[in-house]
């Protein structure tokens, strides 16, 4: 049987709040030190992990697919190419 959360309309407006701030100043990290300690109670901290997570997590992905067109285009260039002697 599946538990269901409610979340109150106070915690999603802090946690969305966060979310936006953190989106606006494009947040590479938590901005207040010892977070781990304040994040479980505070939606608004909570919302800016979100946003920071998913920033790490799109810029991973971007890499990835970046690398991977270097090697396409790395074997692209080497084709029907012999030893050039």
């Amino acid at each position: 049987m599946e538990e269901e959360i409610k979340i109150d309309d106070k915690f999603k407006s802090a946690f969305n709040l966060g979310y936006r701030i953190a989106e606006e100043l494009d947040l590479k990290t938590l901005i207040f030190e010892n977070q781990e300690k304040l994040m479980p109670t505070n939606p608004m901290h909570l919302g800016m992990k979100q946003f920071i997570d998913e920033a790490k997590l799109s810029k991973k992905k971007r890499l990835d697919k970046s690398l991977d067109q270097k090697r396409e285009q790395r074997t692209k260039w080497k084709r029907g190419k012999g030893l050039g002697l």
